[in-house]
C-alpha cells in the first residue's frame, strides 16, 4: 500500500487486523516487529523525519514525518486522520499502541555550566563508547574526567545508572582518572549498586555532597577546576577536570502532549501517558484497544522500554483475540427516555457514548463503570444485571422480631466499590471479623455508579448512617469514578444538612483491595460515630 496516498475506508465493514504504533524508537519497532511475526500489519507513525533505524521488516509500513490529526471510533475500529506535510491519510486500525520515545535534556544549569566543547551529556558519552567508536581517541591519556549526578535535583535511578555504567566503562576502557560528584545517587535500577562497587574498585574517585556543592571554574585553556568541601573531614579539596559528564532530565516527548489529547487518553501529572493507577498496568489506558509502552509511560532504562515493549505485544493480541477481560454487562440507553442532553458523553471516561441520530452507548468501548448512568438525569441508561435500587430495598428489609439485636444496632449502609471495598470486605470475611449486625453492604461496579439518588434512599429506607467507600485516588479503574462519587456524596451531605439532617450522617472514605483489617476498623468506627449522633 502506498503510504503517501490518501486512504478513505470508512465506509468498508471492518476486518482490519492492522495495528498502529506511534513512535519510531527501539520500543515502538520491537512492539511492530513482534506483531509482524504474529501476522499483524503494523504501521510506524513516526513524527521524526528519519529512516527506519531497523531497516525493513515484512509486514511493518512506516509513516516517516506523521502526525495524528484526528482519531474517531472505537475498540477494533478505530478511523484515523494522518498529516504529513499538506497531505492527509486516512487510516482504519482495530488497536492503537503510543511509543514514542521519551525526550532527554541536558542538565547544564543545575551544575552552573554554559554548553562547552569539553562539557558532554551521558548520551555523547554513549555514543562515543559504541564499539565501532574509539574513546581514546577522545581522550588524552591521564585525562581527569569529572561526572555530575544529581545535584540540586535528584537524578532518576535509570539516569544514575546509566552515569555509573558509563564511569565504570570508560575507567576500564581508557587510562583515564574518573570522578563521580553526587547528591543523594539513587541506586534503585537493577544492578545501579553493583555498578558503584565496580566503578570503586576500578579506581573511581566518589564525592557526595548533602547541602554544599561544589563551585566549578573554566579555566583559560578551556579545563576545569573543581572546589569543593569534603563533607566527612570539613576541610577543603580541590583538583582540575579535562572533561565533564552531566546528568540528563528525562521527561515526555514533545509530540506526546498532541497526541494523547488527539486519542483521548489520560496523562499522569508529570505529562506521561497513564499514571500509576494500579489497575490499568502495565499498559492499559482508560480507552479499550489503545495502549501505551516505553518511554510515552515512562520507562526510563533501555532494557526495561524493551521489556515492555513484549509486554505492550502480549495486550495487544491479546485485545486483537478478545482475550483481554471477561465480559462485561451490557450498557444501553432508553430511547424513549433519552434527552439528548449529552450528559452521559461528557461524563463517559472511555469515549463510549456514540452521537449520531441516537445516543447509543458502544458495547466494544464501554468499560461497565456506570458513571453515565448514575449520572443521567432522566435515568435513561440501564446497566444488565445491576439493581442498586432493588438491592438496596432487600437489604434493608427488617426482621420481623422487634426484639432481635439487630433492632437496638445503628442501621448502616456501605457502599462500596466491588473492586476494592467488595475485595476488602471479602478478605474481612476471611479473618473471621465479623461487621456489626446493623451494617449492610451494597457493592457496585464502580464507585461512580453510585448517585447521590442512591445515597438519599438510603436514608429514607430507614438507615441511621451511610458510607460511601471508593477506591484511593488515581487507582480507580475509571480513573474519574471515585473522584466523582465524593462529589455526588458532598451534594448530598449538603442536602441532608438543608432537611436538619446531621451530615456526619454521611461520610465518605477509601479503601485499596487488599485492606480488610482496615475496612473492618472503618466501619466499626463509623458504627460507633452514628451511635453517639443518635444518643445525643
Amino acid at each position: 500500500m502506498n503510504a503517501h496516498a490518501t486512504i478513505d475506508r470508512r465506509k468498508q465493514p471492518s476486518t482490519t487486523t492492522e495495528v498502529m504504533i506511534f513512535g519510531g524508537g527501539a520500543c515502538a519497532q520491537k512492539i511492530a516487529a513482534n506483531l509482524a511475526d504474529h501476522g499483524i500489519e503494523a504501521w510506524l507513525a513516526a513524527s521524526e523525519e528519519a529512516p527506519p533505524a531497523a531497516g525493513h521488516h515484512d509486514g511493518i509500513h512506516w509513516l516517516t514525518g506523521t502526525e495524528l490529526s484526528t482519531c474517531r471510533g472505537f475498540a477494533g475500529n478505530f478511523e484515523l486522520k494522518l498529516k504529513r506535510g499538506n497531505a492527509l491519510f486516512r487510516q482504519l486500525v482495530s488497536a492503537i499502541v503510543v511509543a514514542e520515545d521519551d525526550q532527554r535534556t541536558p542538565n547544564y544549569k543545575p551544575y552552573g555550566l554554559p554548553p562547552h566543547s569539553r562539557v558532554m551529556t551521558i548520551t555523547s558519552l554513549e555514543a562515543m563508547m559504541h564499539p565501532q567508536a574509539s574513546v581514546k581517541d577522545r581522550f588524552d591519556g591521564g585525562a581527569r574526567i569529572a561526572f555530575l549526578c544529581g545535584w540540586q535535583n535528584d537524578s532518576h535511578p535509570a539516569i544514575a545508572k546509566r552515569m555509573l555504567d558509563g564511569c565504570r566503562r570508560l575507567q576500564r576502557r581508557s587510562q583515564v582518572a574518573t570522578y563521580f560528584l553526587t547528591g543523594n545517587l539513587k541506586v534503585a535500577a537493577t544492578g545501579a549498586e553493583t555498578m558503584v562497587q565496580a566503578a570503586k574498585r576500578s579506581g573511581t574517585i566518589f564525592l557526595k555532597f548533602t547541602d554544599q556543592f561544589p563551585t566549578i571554574h573554566t579555566l583559560a585553556d578551556s579545563r576545569f577546576e573543581i572546589d569543593c568541601l569534603d563533607e566527612l573531614t570539613r576541610m577543603p579539596f580541590r583538583f582540575k577536570a579535562d572533561w565533564i559528564v552531566v546528568d540528563e532530565s528525562i521527561g515526555p516527548g514533545r509530540h506526546l502532549a498532541a497526541l494523547v489529547q488527539g486519542l483521548g487518553i489520560e496523562r499522569d501529572g508529570i505529562g506521561f501517558a497513564q499514571g500509576d493507577n494500579v489497575r490499568r498496568l502495565s499498559n492499559a489506558t482508560n480507552r479499550r484497544g489503545i495502549f501505551v509502552a516505553g518511554g510515552s509511560r515512562g520507562i526510563l532504562s533501555d532494557d526495561e522500554q524493551l521489556a515492555d515493549a513484549d509486554q505492550a505485544t502480549l495486550r495487544v493480541l491479546a485485545f486483537l483475540q478478545n482475550r483481554e477481560s471477561r465480559a462485561l454487562p451490557k450498557v444501553e440507553i432508553q430511547r424513549g427516555r433519552c434527552a439528548r442532553c449529552l450528559t452521559c458523553h461528557r461524563l463517559c471516561p472511555h469515549h463510549a457514548i456514540e452521537i449520531g441520530s441516537r445516543i447509543s452507548v458502544v458495547t466494544a468501548a464501554c468499560q461497565s463503570c456506570g458513571i453515565c448512568m448514575a449520572g443521567c438525569p432522566a435515568r435513561a441508561i440501564r446497566m444488565e444485571g445491576l439493581q442498586i435500587d432493588a438491592d438496596l430495598s432487600r437489604r434493608m428489609q427488617r426482621p420481623a422480631a422487634p426484639a432481635d439485636p439487630f433492632e437496638k444496632m445503628p442501621r448502616v449502609v456501605v457502599f462500596g466499590c466491588a473492586r476494592s471495598a467488595g475485595q476488602a470486605h471479602a478478605l474481612t470475611r476471611l479473618s473471621g471479623n465479623a461487621l456489626p449486625g446493623g451494617v449492610q453492604i451494597v457493592e457496585a461496579p464502580c464507585g461512580g455508579t453510585i448517585s447521590g439518588s442512591h445515597l438519599l434512599a438510603a436514608f429514607e429506607a430507614g438507615a441511621d448512617g451511610v458510607m460511601l467507600c471508593t477506591c484511593h485516588t488515581d487507582n480507580c479503574q475509571s480513573e474519574i469514578g471515585n473522584r466523582v462519587a465524593r462529589r455526588r456524596a458532598e451534594s448530598a451531605r449538603d442536602l441532608l444538612t438543608a432537611a436538619g439532617v446531621e451530615r456526619d450522617r454521611l461520610t465518605i472514605t477509601s479503601v485499596a483491595a487488599n485492606m480488610g483489617s482496615e475496612f473492618h476498623f472503618l466501619i466499626k468506627a463509623f458504627v460507633d460515630q452514628i451511635r453517639a449522633i443518635k444518643d445525643t
